[in-house]
């Protein structure tokens, strides 16, 4: 004697089948989150420098700053390059000063870096007590070795001058100041 199935087990089964699948893809949208929140928190640990104190000028016979930067991230920081650019504010000339650096060395959380950008060509008017204002850029290009990724940062520098034999502030560059070298620079084709 064949026995056929009863409605009720057919319907049984579809509601286990389907109480299956909404499972397994709660269980999968779960593993996304996790994974996603695993690698936004990885991104968020990566190196990043920043000024622990705000850049020094120093007069001797030309001025020389001094800027040092600090891995305030949680990762190491590896293969750092820099290009420092020193333009006069006005930014109606070619640049005072282009100099590219590169440190081997790694760069652990709270560890610093100096740069260190002598300006001879402005000698003559250091030595008459009145430089005008010039901007620095500094491009900052590294490494993290626990996440393989290559960052960068762009900075925008302003120093005052000096007037009457008077060392002026250095400040960041304003947002207008900083569209304004921009465009210096791809006018006068300056790339990083």
């Amino acid at each position: 004697m064949i026995r056929k199935k009863s409605k009720s087990t057919n319907y049984t089964t579809m509601i286990a089948t389907m109480a299956t699948a909404v499972l397994a893809i709660t269980a999968l949208i779960t593993v996304y989150i996790t994974i996603s929140a695993w690698k936004e928190e990885r991104e968020e640990n990566r190196p990043y420098f920043t000024f622990q104190d705000s850049p020094q000028v120093v007069n001797h016979e030309s001025p020389e700053f001094e800027i040092k930067f600090t891995n305030v991230g949680e990762h190491p920081a590896v293969n750092l390059w820099s290009k420092s650019i020193v333009i006069n504010a006005d930014l109606k000339s070619k640049p005072l000063a282009m100099d590219e650096y590169a440190l081997v060395n790694d760069i652990p959380k709270n560890a610093s870096a100096t740069l260190l950008i002598e300006l001879d060509s402005l000698k003559k008017q250091t030595v008459q007590g009145t430089v005008p204002p010039i901007f620095i850029v500094i491009v900052l290009r590294y490494e993290d070795p626990i996440i393989d990724r290559q960052f960068e940062q762009i900075l925008y520098i302003k120093w005052n001058g000096m007037e009457n034999g008077e060392l002026l502030v250095t400040t960041h560059a304003e947002e207008d100041e900083k569209h304004r070298i921009n465009e210096y620079f791809r006018i006068n084709k300056i790339n990083f």
